[in-house]
């Protein structure tokens, strides 16, 4: 008889139809569908623990659970029982035992978003559900410049306010762009972010790169430790959680 054991699994999802990753009283959620998946399943009511609570609107490629289960099967029979029960826009892209200490959210050491933009007159049918449509040109120079402000450790409070208690310091240790034609990728790492802090950021760098901000502009905002002084979030649809690392023993 196989007792109790603890699963790790990396979960993509299309954030559009969803109110976010945690689960809600009212409202389709990722960790909702995920735990009706479950149990149909195991047969048992189980909950899941995330990396981190993606906004609405908000994607996943990356995105990391765990939960405790009692599965007598293989572990690849429970990884396409639960794919075969999920829904279209969640899927399990990897699955495994783990150490029963492991947390998804306390084990974790970085975490890492990218945000899109879709930069030209015209939008991209195509990315309209997971890029940020910005018709007028975007310096890209200026914005990489201001990004580089925010690498290290500081007070981000500038740019979002702590899901947890009242600490506000990060340490970002990636934030740059990308540009391939007309589509601009910004990529950031710090070891966790405040809430609505990548968005913020990013609508913040967007008015750098349309020359309403100097790019030197963003470190006395940064300062400030003050959220009036950047700019409103970006549009959540343009930001994927794309990575979360752990020990290499996790």
């Amino acid at each position: 008889m196989i007792g109790e054991r603890r699963y790790r699994a990396i979960v993509e999802y299309d954030g559009t139809d969803f109110l976010g990753f945690q689960i809600q009283a009212r409202g389709r959620t990722v960790q909702g569908e995920i735990e009706k998946s479950l149990q149909r399943v195991t047969q048992a009511a189980i909950r899941i623990e995330g990396a981190g609570r993606t906004d609405t609107g908000v994607h996943a490629i990356g995105q990391v659970i765990a939960f405790n289960a009692i599965w007598q099967h293989s572990l690849a029979e429970l990884h396409r029982a639960l794919n075969a029960t999920l829904p279209d826009d969640i899927v399990v892209s990897d699955l495994k035992i783990v150490d029963l200490t492991f947390h998804p959210r306390f084990s974790a050491l970085s975490r890492s978003y990218s945000y899109t933009i879709v930069n030209q007159p015209w939008a991209s049918v195509l990315r309209r559900r997971y890029a940020y449509h910005v018709r007028k040109p975007l310096d890209v120079g200026a914005m990489n410049e201001a990004s580089q402000y925010l690498i290290g450790s500081h007070d981000f409070a500038s740019f979002g306010k702590p899901p947890y208690g009242d600490n506000t310091v990060r340490e970002v240790s990636r934030a740059e762009w990308s540009a391939n034609g007309g589509l601009l990728t910004f990529e950031i790492t710090a070891n966790a972010f405040l809430y609505r802090m990548v968005r913020t950021i990013v609508g913040t760098l967007v008015q750098v790169g349309l020359g309403q901000l100097a790019a030197n502009e963003i470190k006395p905002i940064l300062e400030a430790r003050d959220l009036t002084r950047s700019a409103p979030p970006a549009p959540p649809h343009g930001l994927c959680l794309v990575r979360v690392t752990y020990p290499a023993e996790a």
